[in-house]
């Protein structure tokens, strides 16, 4: 009688232990959920930073521009207030916006010293390239730089074949941090952006603008390649010369933009991340689907400036 008494206690014990535990584990996982209104919640273990998400702001930013992109969102990257959104979490096509991805896998395997090997088929890739020829080695920073200048898909193929060895591995890297990163509405089929015929590969100006803002915080170089108007490679052994002028929109034109990528494909239409500064703060602005992206950006970083209290 003792004995079964005995057994019975232990198995309360156990039995309020494993629950207790499970809560725990539980209340863990909330902790490290993404907060994001209307996302599937997922552990994270690298972005603690997002964005509070409504479902309509229609109302919000009632008083905004016109825009023509069919999803926009701007930010202040520090403290994630939304200055301005519209269908942020529509799963659209990115285009070249992809790259940023590219860039981030790269950099965080290898270094911009780091000597890159041009094979035949990266070489062939169309249509925005540096005119890479098969044979010729380059660094990867001189890769990146007609990542972001001309927004080459030979330099990212060249990149992608490179940085682990296997281009479908490295694919599997950008896949593999974007859910690392919270970004839970993404799919990579390649390092360009370009779309195939098998599957559709696909984002959201929300899950864009985490993407962005982690690069930029955790590689601020990226930011220096892409604020470049014009960058000359010169001739060497192992390459012939590049000269390359900038594509980014209102790089040279709007006091306080620094960079980031434009994209564009007839699917996906004008896409563009565009970083500004002014004073202590900077705003990260997506635009998916536009048809005028310069004059929607220009718009939205006056709007999103007024936000702040700063004068345009």
């Amino acid at each position: 009688m003792y004995f079964k008494a005995l057994l019975t206690a232990c198995g309360i014990i156990l039995l309020f232990g494993f629950i207790y535990f499970k809560s725990g584990e539980l209340l863990a996982s909330k902790d490290l959920a993404s907060p994001i209104i209307g996302l599937k919640k997922a552990r994270i273990s690298e972005n603690i930073w997002y964005p509070k998400i409504e479902k309509d702001y229609s109302i919000v930013f009632k008083d905004a521009p016109q825009i023509t992109a069919i999803s926009a969102l701007f930010i202040e990257t520090n403290s994630g207030k939304v200055l301005y959104a519209k269908n942020p979490q529509q799963e659209l096509s990115i285009a070249s916006l992809t790259k940023i991805m590219t860039t981030i896998i790269a950099l965080e395997n290898r270094s911009f010293d780091d000597i890159f090997l041009v094979s035949e088929e990266a070489s062939e890739k169309e249509p925005d390239k540096m005119f890479l020829i098969a044979g010729e080695k380059l660094t990867l920073r001189q890769l990146l730089d007609g990542l972001f200048l001309v927004s080459a898909n030979d330099a990212a193929e060249v990149i992608a074949e490179n940085t682990t060895g296997r281009r479908e591995e490295f694919i599997n890297l950008m896949n593999s941090k974007a859910r690392q990163l919270g970004m839970n509405n993404t799919f990579f089929l390649n390092p360009s952006g370009l779309e195939e015929d098998f599957a559709r590969q696909y984002s959201t100006a929300l899950d864009v603008a985490l993407m962005s803002r982690y690069l930029i915080k955790n590689y601020p170089s990226v930011v220096d390649i892409s604020s470049q108007p014009y960058v000359l490679i010169e001739k060497t052994s192992t390459h012939q010369d590049y000269e390359m002028y900038t594509g980014i929109n209102l790089l040279t034109t709007y006091p306080g933009v620094l960079g980031l990528k434009t994209g564009f494909t007839p699917e996906a239409g004008l896409t563009l991340v565009t970083l500004a500064r002014r004073g202590d703060k900077e705003i990260i602005g997506v635009l998916l689907g536009a048809v005028n992206r310069r004059g929607d950006a220009k718009e939205l970083l006056d709007y999103s400036f007024k936000n702040l209290g700063l004068e345009i």
